[in-house]
């Protein structure tokens, strides 16, 4: 392999890439120095071999798969590098997590786990087989039989019965994804079963990873033009392709592809499989972006800032797997490397963040730039694609013939064959396993909720029930059974993997319906949901929200409109009319121009939003009876409302028919009008933009003028930063750089999130993993038609997750804390605001404006804090502040 190497390559590129690291590809020392460092800042965030730690686990953010990947990196660290360092860490972990049948289904995980979840465990332990990896004590699962014990639960689960084949994402019925083929489920088992083809020599595995790849074409999950692998399938629609490209799904069809062609004895087979790997290699060019279109990139994600967790790992993963490719097939070598040491050079130079200067990003096109994020996912991908540039200097992978001293069983994981379910024992009808009852019952209670519902004591009245009742108790709410919960897991549940079992209803869907309508994002479900989002969501990508024009001219009306000699004022006012103009600019292209010079149809617009908003939320809070009483006048705002959109929509299809300039070149209106959308569903969309823009963006604004405004501490130091950037105009990617102006953000979020009450219904009976048991820590069975809801009031303002502090505002708490479900002001899962980044955008260049104007802020209102929920939360009686001009 070393007369292999590229030319040009030779004693490569001592590149000074920042005073973090210095690379040079030229040296495996070098190399091994900059993944040590990586490795170190990498476990950093692991906590599993931490006093009470769980060995194998991650934090709560991360999902059960990523550890099993994060298992991997040491096991390849050690591979690259002969640094036995995280060995002992990774042959714990590795073996903590086996479950009862030594197949990787533990209890801890059965509640959510799916195919993709165990795929990653067994191709951790295969790697342990081939890479020689120290063998487990005898008395224990060995790695070679646990990949088999993978292989073999994942082989019967296999269904023709739906698309003609495939394992379905989730293992679980009652799982969110349960009716998804994904192409990650099927990349995990055929790289499985290619590699134990390759190592055991059985023809068995290689069959089924022929199977597999077959499927895959056929379902056209993989282009056999392109080398393309999209996302996955619905088995109601198995011809509908969710397109989504992403990395790891490339890397592991490309290990896999390799293994065939290197296990394939047969002329025919051999060349069949070479030129899938090529296939495979060139479909993988469109990971890779930047100047010379050679820097690895999550093209789905990256690019619009929405990577979630979860895919803010994947390049480790493409970065892993092209380099193993090389070892069993060779030729790739000279197409892969140069690829691999441009990023590798790309994503070392990005590793200045964090308090030790060294923390790596997710973004490795940014010119050398820390894009502010870090994470278990970052260091990871950072440190693979290092790695991969030593990867001529390995040995090769062995097999049973070649080296191999792992140890097989072929029948592995045989007890969990078969297994659809989970066995609970039998359980009351009233407690339903055993969740904790408010005592508190009856007439008074429901008159207790119906006060809180109708003053501003809402979110007081939340916070003490789950403090006196437990995180998961059911509760009498409006004289209605409720499962109140506040545990992290759940809402993880009902938000993210269990989401389809759990559609909105309750008082949030009624408090939305009047003024949204039946086919808005926010008040559909199921298909009618994904078709509402998969037609927005290409209206929020960068481009858009990196547009600072959008709000500037909105900003400048804001801060010309406040008195700057000391008068009291309302800001929070001052803000919703902001909010509505720089909102309906965006979204219709015409302002309300509530700061300046609103029309009088402009003004009848505002006047019946807010008062729509303000009665919608009023009849939810009556509870399903009452709320079906007649209310004539909010009909009659709600048609108002409707009309002006109306009036603004059918301008907006004339201008384009007729080919007309527009004042700006971008209109959210004009571009969900090339879906040609009926007329409702198109204001049913923009409505439900509008209250997602407008309160909420108000109401975090509002919050973080609120607590600046008795704190001339956090004022300095924020100011102090905003005045070193010497930008009076900064760009987007200068906002971003502003660590303590995002701190303040952050903090004002969570002491008052937009939206600080939630709520779902269950569909069918299902599991949530927390409340059940004596020590509530147990599984619970939730009965079909359960309401539940939370209190994201109450739990951002949890003393375990924040602090004894947790109820003061203190902006630098997040300089070291590290949240994932434990922070979520703009909701989770699937359903995450799509309008995120366009928020806080808007907020924070708000406040980078008015603190380059304004030198101090102060509070004139003495009383309490008090807060009004509606459709979202505000100041009852409004911010009262004075200002100080610089």
């Amino acid at each position: 392999m070393r007369g292999g190497r590229i030319s040009w390559a030779a004693g490569l590129l001592a590149a000074q890439l920042t005073a973090a690291y210095t690379l040079d590809l030229g040296s495996t020392e070098s190399i091994k120095s900059v993944a040590r460092s990586m490795s170190e800042d990498m476990m950093s965030f692991y906590t599993g071999n931490q006093p009470g730690g769980t060995p194998g686990l991650l934090p709560s953010q991360y999902y059960w798969w990523e550890a099993g990947a994060l298992m991997g990196a040491l096991v390849d660290y050690w591979y690259y590098t002969g640094d036995t360092r995280w060995n002992g860490v990774a042959e714990e972990g590795l073996l903590f997590q086996v479950g009862p049948n030594n197949d990787y289904m533990p209890p801890n995980q059965t509640m959510t786990e799916g195919n993709d979840d165990q795929g990653f465990w067994g191709m951790t332990v295969m790697s342990a087989a081939e890479y020689n990896f120290q063998n487990p004590p005898r008395d224990k699962p060995q790695w070679l039989a646990l990949a088999q014990a993978v292989f073999n639960t994942q082989a019967a689960r296999w269904e023709d019965q739906r698309c003609g084949g495939g394992l379905r994402w989730q293992i679980f019925t009652w799982n969110n994804g349960f009716n998804y083929k994904n192409s990650i489920s099927q990349a995990c088992f055929f790289n499985i079963a290619a590699r134990l083809a390759r190592y055991t020599g059985n023809d068995s595995y290689a069959e089924w990873a022929e199977r597999t790849w077959d499927w895959m074409v056929d379902s056209e999950l993989m282009s056999m033009k392109t080398y393309y692998i999209y996302d996955g399938i619905h088995v109601e629609n198995c011809s509908e392709i969710t397109p989504y490209q992403w990395t790891y799904n490339a890397g592991a069809f490309l290990l896999g592809a390799a293994a065939m062609y290197n296990y394939s004895t047969n002329a025919t087979r051999r060349e069949i499989w070479h030129e899938r790997v090529d296939g495979l290699l060139n479909g993988s060019r469109v990971f890779f972006t930047g100047d010379k279109q050679d820097i690895m990139t999550e093209v789905a994600c990256e690019p619009v800032d929405l990577c979630d967790i979860d895919q803010q790992s994947f390049k480790a993963y493409l970065s892993r797997w092209m380099a193993a490719t090389v070892k069993w097939a060779p030729w790739a070598y000279d197409r892969v490397k140069p690829l691999l040491e441009s990023s590798a050079i790309a994503a070392t130079s990005a590793c200045t963040g964090g308090t030790n200067g060294r923390m790596c990003g997710l973004k490795w096109t940014d010119h050398g730039k820390w894009d502010g994020s870090t994470g278990v996912g970052q260091q990871m991908a950072a440190m693979e694609v290092v790695l991969a540039n030593m990867i001529q200097d390995t040995s090769s992978p062995v097999t049973d013939d070649s080296g191999g001293t792992s140890v097989g069983d072929p029948g592995a994981g045989g007890s969990d064959i078969g297994r659809t379910g989970i066995e609970f024992p039998p359980v009351s009808s009233a407690a339903k396993a055993g969740a904790y009852v408010d005592p508190i019952l009856g007439l008074d209670s429901f008159l207790e909720g119906l006060r809180a519902f109708n003053s501003h004591r809402l979110l007081d009245f939340y916070a003490s029930r789950l403090a006196s009742c437990g995180a998961t108790h059911y509760s009498i709410t409006l004289g209605s059974w409720v499962l109140m919960t506040n545990e992290v897991e759940n809402i993880k549940a009902i938000l993210g993997t269990s989401m389809e079992d759990w559609p909105i209803a309750g008082p949030r869907l009624l408090a939305t319906l009047p003024v949204l309508g039946p086919d808005s994002i926010f008040t559909s479900n199921g298909q009618a949901w994904h078709k509402a989002r998969a037609m927005l969501r290409p209206s929020f990508v960068r481009d858009q929200v990196a547009d600072l024009k959008c709000f500037d001219r909105h900003i400048r009306n804001l801060l010309a409109a406040i008195p700057a000699d000391n008068t009291t004022f309302d800001i929070q006012n001052l803000l919703l009319d902001m909010t509505m103009d720089s909102s309906t600019d965006f979204l219709l292209g015409y302002s309300t121009n509530s700061l300046t010079e609103p029309s009088p149809e402009a003004q009848q617009f505002v006047k019946d939003f807010e008062y729509a908003s303000r009665e919608s939320a009023k009849k939810a809070r009556l509870g399903p009876i009452l709320y079906h009483l007649p209310h004539r006048e909010l009909r009659k705002a709600v048609r108002g409302l409707r009309e002006y959109v109306r009036f603004y929509l059918e301008k907006a299809a004339a201008q384009n028919e007729k080919g007309e300039a527009k004042e700006r070149s971008y209109v959210f209106l004009d571009e969900i009008l090339k879906a040609n959308p009926p007329v409702d569903y198109t204001v049913d969309q923009i409505l439900s933009i509008l209250v997602a823009g407008r309160d909420t963006t108000a109401a975090a604004l509002t919050a973080a003028f609120y607590f600046l405004a008795r704190d001339a501490v956090a004022v300095d130091k924020l100011r102090s930063e905003i005045l070193a950037m010497g930008e009076e105009y900064p760009t987007w990617e200068q906002l971003k750089q502003l660590k303590y102006l995002h701190n303040v953000i952050k903090e004002a979020l969570r002491l008052f999130s937009p939206v600080s009450t939630n709520s779902r219904r269950s569909n069918k009976e299902t599991v949530l993993p927390r409340g059940g048991g004596n020590d509530g820590k147990q599984p619970i069975l939730v009965p079909e038609g359960t309401p539940v809801r939370w209190s994201t009031h109450a739990f951002h303002r949890s003393r375990e997750i924040y602090g004894l502090d947790a109820d003061e505002f203190r902006p630098e708490r997040w300089e070291n804390l590290r949240v994932g479900w434990e922070y979520i002001p703009f909701s989770g899962g699937p359903r995450i605001c799509l309008g995120q980044q366009f928020a806080l955008t808007q907020i924070a260049y708000t406040l980078f404006r008015f603190f380059r104007t304004f030198q101090a802020i102060d509070s004139r209102d003495p009383g309490p804090f008090l807060a009004r929920t509606n459709l979202t939360i505000s100041f009852p009686y409004g911010c009262l502040v004075s200002v100080r001009r610089a």
